[in-house]
């Protein structure tokens, strides 16, 4: 399994599709940690899964509740509920 610092890395250089993976195969390991929800949430934004990515960011705060990530949370609710009202935000 990879570690937080290896998946961060496959994020700078922009390989989502690889971290989605392997964070997907940390949390079926153990579903208890909060970090690899964050580094796949982000992938899954960088891959246009929008709800997905919200979902994980859910996860996250449920297994360790914090400022940023109900900040990040707020975020991406606007930017979907955006997405989803404005006909001409396509």
């Amino acid at each position: 399994m990879m570690t937080h610092d290896e998946l961060v890395a496959l994020l700078k250089k922009n390989a989502p599709d690889a971290v989605i993976v392997a964070a997907s195969e940390i949390i079926d390991n153990d579903g208890s940690i909060a970090w690899p929800y964050m580094l796949r949430s982000e992938a899954l934004l960088a891959t246009g899964h929008l709800g997905r990515a919200l979902g994980d960011l859910h996860m996250a705060m449920s297994i360790e509740p914090s400022e940023a990530i109900r900040q990040r949370i707020d975020a991406l609710q606007n930017v979907i509920a955006f997405r989803n009202t404005d006909i001409l935000n396509p």
